[in-house]
């Protein structure tokens, strides 16, 4: 069986004679290189696109996806797949977008509640705010009035003025939590609501709302073609659908993988779909359903690495997935809207148990090895890891306040340790003791899971997002400047094993991304998240 996170009781005590630096050799300019000794071997390529939601076109007819995850806006070629940043993270962190008549781009921030856009001269500044789980945005079809809805957090309809000096104005709540709407011919907003998995029509003028069509899984999109043909897309089972807005009446066009987020239709009456599972956009021919796929990764975002019973585990932002170390053969536990996974940013292994913190909403899953939900925890403030401990305890790092908190049974979460400078990555010892990341301050410490004592176990190490344990005691830190470092039981400074790795795409305000796990058989494994690819580092 494959293990993460353990490593023999000696480890602290031998760890506690480190020095305090590590190696100063520089990352390779011409890419990834292994230490003498070691070879590197890409076991997963991907692309370097991440997670698309929300999706848009300009008028040049150039694609505009956001992207939550990766807190990304991205201009993509979709012709050729070529693409470009147009806003990147953390100013890019968005659900959905829309580009004004003028050319200014315009998105959604959930988290922060706010409506932001980016001037046609690159600055970025926020237009509405105050409106928590902020997710769809669109323009009326002249083109000069702006509408948002709130998805999660909320559940209303606003119009928001562009220029962000009016105030937002009210049209309706309690709609049903409205996804990516459009207005329709008749000047009514078309709004999918999830909640109600319906489509309704919404006066913007008065807020009266009247049914559509019901009977849909989780509808994520409506949109209109150039003969004023309504299309719905169902996220949670992929089907683009074509609705008669008079009677209800649905026609499914094509299926796609489930986790589609958003499209946008062109003047060609081709649908652009997003996937945020599978970091794809598709061109859907409304008339025939061919399709053709614009780009595509086989992980869309791979947030933090561990190594599980049945593979290498990948907490992929939107989904769950395994990596066969034998083969490299990926495969799906789990996605976004099709099962009950929600954002997985962090994982560790416990047993049978596959742990996921997703510090975009605050949550901790367990999950069995099948990927079938077990217990989730909830009220953790933007956590990095989490680990189980033997009592089922969970314990779960929270880098923005400095410290572990520790959550059993159904009580809420209390602080374990405080103090701890920038927490990221954690792991558990044989003798249960567990070893925490201080990306902020350099360090490895050891924290007590029964007192929270706090020791120092090794320093200077830069800036550490990730920690696995290797056989014999061993400890193998992921930096976020892209090195592995290997800490010896007994060594006087850890050992640079690689460098140059594309790894920490999210590194404000501290690392978020990149991981790191060791398999029994002593094979590193590191999620380079900037590419989405995983590497495997062996001796040679």
């Amino acid at each position: 069986m494959l293990t993460r996170r353990r490593v023999t009781p000696t480890v602290i005590i031998a760890m506690l004679v480190l020095a305090t630096s590590c190696s100063t050799a520089s990352p390779a300019e011409d890419g990834p290189r292994a230490a003498d000794g070691y070879r590197l071997e890409r076991v997963v390529t991907g692309t370097a696109l991440h997670s698309f939601n929300g999706i848009t076109l300009r008028p040049d007819g150039k694609l505009v996806a956001a992207s939550l995850a990766a807190e990304t806006i991205t201009e993509i070629d979709p012709a050729t797949g070529a693409f470009k940043p147009l806003v990147e993270a953390p100013d890019g962190r968005s659900d959905d977008v829309v580009v004004s008549p003028r050319g200014d781009v315009l998105w959604t921030d959930p988290l922060a509640g706010a409506v932001k856009a980016r001037d046609a001269d690159g600055t970025v500044r926020t237009v509405a705010g105050d409106l928590p789980g902020v997710n769809s945005i669109a323009y009326d079809r002249a083109g000069t009035r702006l509408f948002a809805g709130q998805t999660f957090f909320g559940d209303a309809l606003w119009e928001i003025d562009p220029a962000g000096v009016a105030p937002k104005r009210l049209i309706a709540k309690g709609l049903g939590q409205p996804n990516a709407f459009a207005f329709g011919p008749d000047g009514r907003i078309y709004a999918p609501v999830g909640k109600r998995k319906a489509v309704v029509r919404v006066d913007p003028g008065t807020g009266a709302t009247e049914d559509v069509a019901g009977g849909f899984t989780q509808p994520v999109s409506a949109r209109f073609d150039s003969h004023d043909r309504l299309y719905v897309l169902d996220g949670a089972t992929g089907e683009l659908i074509r609705v008669d807005p008079a009677t209800g009446a649905k026609q499914t066009v094509v299926t796609l993988p489930a986790a589609d987020d958003n499209m946008i239709i062109g003047p060609d009456d081709h649908a652009y779909v997003s996937n945020m599972a599978d970091s794809s956009i598709v061109d859907v021919d409304l008339a025939t359903g061919a399709q053709r796929v614009v780009t595509s990764s086989p992980l869309t975002f791979p947030r933090d690495i561990a190594t599980g019973p049945d593979g290498v585990v990948v907490a992929d932002s939107t989904a769950v997935r395994l990596i066969d170390p034998a083969t490299g053969q990926v495969r799906e536990l789990a996605r976004r809207l099709a099962t009950e996974i929600q954002f997985p940013s962090g994982v560790s292994v416990h047993g049978d148990h596959l742990v996921f913190a997703s510090d975009l909403i605050g949550t901790v899953q367990v999950l069995d090895r099948a990927g079938h939900p077990v217990r989730q925890a909830a009220g953790f403030q933007q956590p990095a890891d989490a680990v189980e401990l033997d009592d089922g305890g969970l314990v779960v790092a929270e880098p923005a306040a400095g410290r572990l908190v520790r959550a059993d049974g159904t009580g809420a979460p209390r602080p374990l340790a405080e103090g701890l400078g920038t927490p990221t990555g954690l792991t558990v010892t044989g003798d249960g003791r567990i070893l925490v990341t201080d990306a902020s301050g350099g360090r490895l410490l050891g924290v007590d899971p029964a007192n929270g004592t706090v020791t120092v176990a090794a320093t200077g190490l830069g800036a550490p997002r990730s920690v696995a344990t290797a056989p014999g005691g061993a400890v193998v830190l992921l930096d976020a400047d892209g090195r592995v470092l290997r800490l010896e039981p007994g060594a006087t400074q850890p050992t640079v094993l690689a460098q140059g790795l594309a790894t920490g795409y999210l590194d404000k305000p501290y690392p978020r991304s990149g991981g790191v796990a060791v398999t029994p058989d002593g094979t590193v494994y590191i999620c380079a998240d900037k590419e989405n690819s995983v590497h495997a580092l062996r001796r040679t």
